[in-house]
């Protein structure tokens, strides 16, 4: 687990990743310590999966299963949904305004540089045609 470079967008303090052995006990200590509700999980520097406390909450402890024992590549998405970072700030906010997820991995020249989240968008973002 590590944290990436700072997203310069400001749409993240930076990305915190984890990897696909670790547990959902673990991602959610690192979420906890981090004030962050997602880690990307990272395979040789290629995201591979997201995982998010909602995931934790649904697809572990809601299923009985043991967050110390069940390892993340187990449960997280792993067909995720990314946006450029070329997309810009506009388009961003307009995808993360029609998804059903609230965290949306940013890329650029095919390399994860942060996670835009609602809650970001929210709280500083805000499109010129949107009133």
């Amino acid at each position: 687990m590590e944290k990436q470079m700072a997203f310069t967008m400001m749409l993240t303090r930076g990305v915190i990743t984890a990897q696909e052995k670790n547990t959902a006990m673990e991602a959610a200590k690192l979420m906890d310590e981090n004030n962050i509700g997602a880690v990307a999980i990272l395979k040789d520097e290629k995201l591979v999966g997201i995982v998010s406390e909602r995931d934790i909450v649904r697809r572990v402890v809601a299923t009985g299963k043991d967050p110390q024992k069940t390892i993340v590549a187990e449960f997280m998405t792993k067909n995720v949904t990314t946006a450029n970072f070329e997309d810009g700030l506009d388009n961003i906010y307009k995808m993360l305004c029609t998804v059903k997820f609230r965290h949306l991995p940013i890329m650029q020249n095919g390399k994860l540089v942060g996670i835009a989240s609602q809650r970001d968008l929210l709280y500083g973002l805000k499109p010129k045609d949107i009133k």
